[in-house]
């Protein structure tokens, strides 16, 4: 047995001692822990101890399918939770990925269903919401308009008045019935309410699925119907509420990936379909006037993987080590509807060649389509939403 003077207590420890240790613990054990006692409560529910948090945290990966998982991407360790019931309750179930749009910012998910669906009373099903998996909080919002296209454009951002989400669309001639609809609006989470801007999106540029959140705004691949082979890049700016085209895409391949790196640059993994060559460039840091990218290391290799298998099958990466990526995509093997089956896969990929491979989830299902979107790249954080109490 051991003695009393040699037993002790993490809540015996310098207050800055134990601050330090939880910077480095993973937001989902400091959720867990928060019932502890009051000063870890008082510690873990501080605005500032929560932003230091997420910025020393690291880049994970997120899937949804039929069930929520965070996994680490160097270890390919994973936690694993149910799908929020309020989600799988909507007629657009979240794990019917097909269908959704998801975006990442600060550790919440924008997340958002194609269509409309009403109650029995005759009012409308809000299909847009802001998600925390961490803290699994979830907060619907109403949409401007009456149906979520295929040319409806969502972002989410900040600005000194807190979080906002910008909605476009770049067609809106083609939604029957929706003439009128204004082309960008704002909502704003401490009012609660959406807004028109004056600003306008060019009819004549096409807006691609590649975006990502960095630094409060929002950024896409895009390119003009006259010039499709010039990619180059958009950002909804929300500090002064406007489109900007901020420098071209280094190459145009059609399997093009847009993500961000050491959290206030963007990145490009771009890979030919035919050779499987592959690039990665990284731009020149946001908000440091002209943006610029280099490339920060390519691949020729024979026997280099297809990270793309299919359109809607888009990988996911982030860095971990200097000069090399690690890949979160999905594969197929077999063909037809009860030998088929889709394989997640993370690859590490240097500029020596392929490190690792492992594959990490394996899923037969007949209607194998909605397993494509392998994930997002996600930072967990205890960021509370706006205006829920925590």
């Amino acid at each position: 047995m051991a003695s009393p003077k040699r037993s002790w207590s993490l809540s015996l420890m310098p207050p800055e001692i134990i601050q330090e240790i939880f910077y480095k613990t993973p937001a989902e054990a400091l959720v867990r822990a928060k019932p502890t006692c009051k000063e870890w409560y008082a510690l873990l529910t501080d605005a500032s101890f929560i932003n230091e948090h997420f910025q020393r945290s690291k880049e994970h990966f997120i899937r949804i399918f039929d069930t929520v998982k965070i996994m680490d991407p160097v270890t390919a360790t994973s936690s694993v939770s149910p799908i929020p019931n309020e989600l799988l309750q909507h007629p657009y179930t979240i794990h019917n990925l097909v269908y959704t749009l998801m975006v990442h910012c600060d550790g919440l998910m924008l997340v958002g269903y194609r269509g409309w669906k009403y109650r029995s009373d005759g009012s409308r099903i809000s299909n847009l919401a802001l998600w925390n998996p961490v803290l699994k909080n979830l907060r619907w919002v109403e949409p401007p308009v009456e149906t979520i296209t295929s040319t409806d454009y969502f972002g989410i951002g900040y600005n000194s008045d807190g979080y906002k989400i910008v909605r476009f669309t770049t067609r809106p001639f083609e939604v029957e019935c929706c003439e009128d609809v204004p082309e960008v609006e704002i909502y704003e989470f401490k009012t609660s309410s959406w807004r028109t801007i004056g600003g306008e999106v060019d009819t004549d540029v096409e807006i691609t699925s590649n975006s990502v959140a960095v630094m409060g705004n929002m950024y896409w691949t895009a390119y003009r119907v006259e010039t499709p082979e010039e990619e180059f890049i958009r950002v909804f700016d929300f500090s002064d509420e406007t489109f900007k085209d901020i420098c071209f895409s280094p190459t145009s391949y059609v399997n093009s990936h847009l993500s961000c790196f050491n959290g206030d640059n963007l990145s490009l993994l771009q890979q030919d379909q035919a050779s499987r060559n592959i690039e990665v460039w990284v731009s020149s840091k946001l908000g440091d006037g002209d943006v610029t990218f280099s490339r920060y290391f390519s691949l020729s290799r024979p026997d280099l993987p297809a990270l793309r298998v299919r359109d809607d099958a888009n990988p996911v990466y982030c860095f971990v080590k200097p000069k090399s990526v690690i890949v979160w995509c999905v594969e197929v093997e077999g063909k037809g509807t009860v030998k088929a089956c889709t394989c997640c896969t993370l690859y590490e990929i240097g500029e020596d060649g392929v490190k690792s491979k492992r594959e990490t989830e394996r899923s037969y299902v007949r209607d194998y389509s909605r397993a494509f979107r392998c994930g997002y790249v996600y930072i967990p954080s205890m960021i509370p939403l706006p205006w829920v109490r925590h």
